[in-house]
C-alpha cells in the first residue's frame, strides 16, 4: 500500500557502500532548482474512504557522499492506528541527489507492509556506467540516471506545459528504462494545505515504484515557481490510493529556478 515514504538508514560498510571521509567536493556549482534544504510536505493517505495515514517527503540538508554535494532526500509512509491494526505500513525511502547535476548517487527502500518485507540498496556510478546493488548485483544505467525517488523532484524542475512529454532516464528493480512524463493538463485542486492552480503530471513507471505494488501514478504539481505536489493519486490492483498535502514548510533553494512568464499569464 504505501506512497511517497521516506528515511534513511546508515550505510552499508564496504567497498562500494563506504563513504570516503578524505573525498572532498571539487568546487561543483549548485543547479537551479525550485526545492531546497528546509522543504517539508506532510500528507494525508486515504485508501478508498478509509484514513489510512500519513506520508511526509522531505529535503533534509546537503550532505558530502563520496565526493559530491548531494541533497538528502527522504520521504516516509506510516499507516494509522486503526489502519495498523488491518495492514500495518512502516516505508521508508531515501535519496541522495547529486547538487551540481541533480541525478541520483545512492538510493535506499526500506518496505513493511503487514507481512511484506523489503530492503533495496543501491549506488550509481555514473563515471562508469554502473548501478551497485548491497547484494554484489550490478547494472548498466546511462548517465544522468535516476531512482524512483530523485525522479519525482527532477520532474518539478523540468519545465510543464499541457501536451508535453518529456523522457528520463531511470533505474529500478534491477532494469534501467527511458521514464516517460507525460503532461495531460491543468485541473484546480483544493486540499487541508490550500486552494491552488495545478499542473496533471503522470510518470509511466516500469516495474515497482516507491510502493510494493506496481500501478497508475498521477501527480498534481503546483503551477507556480515551487512546483509543489498536492495531490497524488495512485491506482493499484486491489484499490486506489489518495495522498493530500495538509501542510507544508518551503525551503530554500541554494539556486533558485527563475522562468519567464508567458504572455498571456502576465
Amino acid at each position: 500500500m504505501a506512497l511517497l515514504m521516506a528515511g534513511l538508514s546508515t550505510l552499508s560498510a564496504g567497498m562500494v557502500f563506504g563513504q570516503d571521509d578524505a573525498a572532498k567536493p571539487h568546487g561543483e556549482v549548485a543547479a537551479p532548482t525550485v526545492f531546497g534544504p528546509g522543504e517539508k510536505l506532510v500528507f494525508d493517505i486515504t485508501y478508498g474512504p478509509i484514513s489510512a495515514g500519513e506520508a511526509t517527503l522531505e529535503v533534509q540538508e546537503v550532505i558530502d557522499f563520496n565526493g559530491r554535494r548531494c541533497y538528502r532526500i527522504e520521504s516516509r509512509t506510516n499507516s494509522n492506528r486503526f489502519f495498523s491494526s488491518i495492514y500495518k505500513v512502516r516505508d521508508r525511502v531515501s535519496s541522495y541527489i547529486d547538487v551540481e547535476h541533480l541525478y541520483s548517487l545512492y538510493f535506499y527502500k526500506r518496505l513493511r507492509e503487514g507481512d511484506f518485507r523489503r530492503t533495496v540498496e543501491v549506488v550509481f556510478d555514473h563515471r562508469e556506467g554502473k548501478a551497485h546493488y548491497a547484494d554484489g548485483q550490478e547494472f548498466p544505467v546511462v548517465p544522468g540516471v535516476q531512482d524512483v525517488l530523485s525522479a519525482f523532484y527532477f520532474v518539478r524542475n523540468l519545465d510543464l506545459a499541457p501536451g508535453k512529454i518529456f523522457s528520463v532516464p531511470a533505474h529500478t528493480s534491477h532494469k534501467s528504462y527511458d521514464l516517460k512524463v507525460l503532461v495531460h493538463g491543468r485541473e484546480t485542486v483544493k486540499t487541508d494545505a490550500g486552494k491552488f492552480e495545478c499542473f496533471v503530471v503522470e510518470p509511466v513507471l516500469q516495474g515497482e515504484g516507491l510502493f510494493k505494488h506496481e500501478g497508475k501514478l498521477i501527480l498534481y504539481l503546483t503551477d507556480d515557481a515551487y512546483r509543489l505536489p498536492v495531490m497524488i493519486k495512485t491506482k493499484v490492483p486491489v484499490g486506489t490510493i489518495d495522498v493530500e498535502l495538509k501542510s507544508f514548510q518551503l525551503g530554500e533553494p541554494l539556486r533558485p529556478l527563475t522562468r519567464e512568464v508567458p504572455v498571456e499569464q502576465r
